[in-house]
């Protein structure tokens, strides 16, 4: 049995954690008073950002750690490689509101997920590649 965690995995784990770390950093001023509300806020949340954002935060990599499952399946290393370039190109679109809406707190979060989603994206077309 392989106990060994693939560094794939790992990168999955990490960019979950990257993503609550990005939410909490947003949430953090309100314990000190400061309306996080959005400007444009209008009390309703729209449903299809909202399910955009659990879908790319907590589905699409638990569908990768699953893929890693299941890695000795060479249609579950493309699935995961193809995951892996939808979110490498997330984070990299993402970061680029930083150009927008500058935000020193996040500027600390978004180059880490970037090169996490480069790393993760690197690691599983190497993935692919040799195993064949």
């Amino acid at each position: 049995m392989e106990t060994k965690i693939s560094k794939v995995s790992l990168i999955w784990v990490i960019i979950m954690v990257g993503f609550a770390m990005h939410m909490l950093a947003d949430m953090l001023p309100a314990f000190w008073g400061a309306d996080i509300a959005m400007p444009d806020a209008t009390g309703e949340a729209p449903m299809g950002m909202m399910l955009f954002m659990i879908g790319m935060a907590f589905f699409v990599p638990i569908c990768g750690l699953l893929c890693m499952n299941y890695r000795n399946c060479k249609a579950m290393r493309i699935i995961n490689l193809v995951l892996a370039c939808v979110m490498m190109l997330f984070n990299i679109f993402h970061a680029t509101e930083l150009l927008m809406e500058f935000s020193p707190v996040q500027l600390l979060i978004h180059p880490v997920m970037v090169l996490l989603g480069i790393y993760l994206f690197v690691y599983s077309l190497r993935l692919v590649k040799r195993k064949g």
